[in-house]
């Protein structure tokens, strides 16, 4: 029985993919799709369809007027248990940094104040920061936590990448576990601006965390460009008896 051979476009992706692995670095322009062309001997239509397959992949990215580029590859939050975004980041070998730190004492929005159950007036710390990696903006992350339980904080240096292991080392405060919700939105235009975006979609990352005797004491949020960054978190069977193992 004969062998049915691949399209050519396909081969065209091949080609394209080893030459990438092997000579690219992310953000370099690759040949037109004339020389593509040239090269493999094909026609414009068959590289134009393999280009757009590399863009579908998340390998290429055409950005018009300039040319068709290495995509960098997503930055994946690798989450187990209720771990930090510092934990997660350092996790994968890469250095976390705060671009921008706002912090500020406040009466939160209604729906905040009852999700952690404060009575009418009480006070929230909300602490904004946009994080990064090498000076390059990831993410726009917000903490708020009731002021009543981490007494002074907006006065104190806050020097930590992780806000856990701040509060941990300041108030003993430690999450004993949390909720999250993850969902899509377009993104507001001040985001776009403070991410550098290229597309217009965010990804959101909601968190209310709590403490061992089931008060929520924080909400956290993540707030990502969607293209660009993975959240993946492990899940444990509660009813096996040594869940340390798997972690």
């Amino acid at each position: 029985m004969a062998t049915k051979k691949s399209p050519l476009y396909y081969e065209v992706m091949n080609y394209l993919a080893d030459r990438i692995s092997k000579e690219y670095k992310p953000g370099d322009i690759i040949p037109t799709q004339t020389d593509i062309a040239s090269i493999t001997r094909t026609s414009l239509i068959t590289v134009k369809r393999a280009v757009n397959e590399l863009v579908s992949e998340g390998i290429l990215e055409t950005i018009a007027g300039k040319g068709t580029f290495v995509k960098p590859k997503p930055l994946v939050d690798n989450h187990v248990g209720v771990s930090s975004w510092t934990d997660s980041i350092v996790g994968i070998g890469a250095k976390p940094g705060t671009l921008k730190l706002t912090i500020e004492k406040h009466i939160p929005a209604s729906d905040i104040a009852t999700i952690l159950q404060l009575k009418a007036r009480k006070q929230t710390i909300l602490i904004k920061r946009i994080r990064g990696i090498d000076q390059k903006p990831i993410c726009i992350m917000s903490n708020e936590i009731p002021a009543n339980i981490v007494p002074g904080l907006e006065k104190k240096p806050f020097d930590s990448e992780s806000f856990y292991a701040f509060l941990k080392d300041n108030y003993n405060l430690i999450p004993s576990h949390a909720f999250e919700e993850v969902y899509a939105r377009e993104a507001l235009e001040e985001e776009v601006r403070q991410l550098n975006m290229k597309d217009n979609i965010v990804l959101i990352i909601k968190r209310i965390s709590y403490l061992e005797d089931q008060t929520p004491f924080e909400i956290s949020k993540i707030i990502a460009p969607a293209s660009d960054y993975r959240y993946r978190s492990k899940q444990i069977n509660s009813s096996i008896k040594d869940i340390n193992s798997f972690l």
